[in-house]
């Protein structure tokens, strides 16, 4: 089964909790017990700081695109720029009213790493959702990114290809309507496969598509 849900501009400005680990514990060592007590906790404290590393390492790494995100763009930009696109199989998915947005749409690296993000804590926290586990909006999370902006998302659970994606969201209302909305000026696309993160994850592949009016 495949999932997918839209969000649309979202104004109000949430403040974001950062927490850091600081100060690990040092383990007692006058009994066995506290040690054991100790020693557990310090290294679910490391676990969780090899956590926060690898989130910055995965955030350091998706200011540009590549792989099956970069198609995707690919895509969404023909789209966008031709009022249609074909797919492999012969079918032309085309704008509503056979219009189309004048220019091309660009990629932005601050909305690259909103949705690389946003798309990575899915798989490593196991939810689907446009609401962040820290209560982020799409919105929310592209401030963090430093652009001061409203945004509308995307996101998709279950097929392999940027394609599939792509027909996915054009075959759904809401999502088609963020995707053929031309005030949009810029996107950021976000994909994880479960493997690279957690691969106890409900579904295979994850995508996140973020648009925003940037002049």
């Amino acid at each position: 089964m495949n999932k997918i849900f839209t969000a649309f501009i979202l104004l109000p400005i949430f403040l974001l909790n950062s927490n850091c680990i600081q100060n690990l514990t040092k383990c007692p060592i006058d009994t066995l017990s506290l040690k054991s007590e100790c020693e557990s906790e310090r290294k679910q404290e490391e676990q969780n700081l090899f956590l926060l590393l690898g989130l910055a390492a995965a955030s350091a790494s998706s200011d540009n695109l590549s792989g099956k995100a970069l198609e995707f763009y690919n895509i969404i930009e023909s789209y966008r720029t031709n009022g249609s696109y074909t797919l492999t199989n012969g079918t032309t998915r085309t704008f509503l009213n056979s219009s189309k947005c004048s220019g091309s749409t660009s990629q932005h690296p601050s909305l690259n790493r909103a949705a690389q993000k946003h798309n990575d804590n899915m798989v490593r926290f196991n939810f689907f959702s446009h609401t962040g586990q820290d209560g982020s909006t799409p919105s929310t999370r592209v401030r963090a990114e430093g652009l001061n902006v409203g945004a509308g998302e995307n996101i998709a659970a279950g097929n392999a290809s940027a394609e599939a994606t792509f027909d996915q969201w054009w075959n759904s209302s809401g999502h088609r309507s963020n995707m053929e909305n031309c005030n949009y000026t810029h996107v950021g696309i976000g994909y994880t496969a479960r493997e690279t993160v957690n691969s106890s994850a409900n579904f295979s592949h994850y995508w996140t598509n973020v648009f925003a009016t940037i002049r």
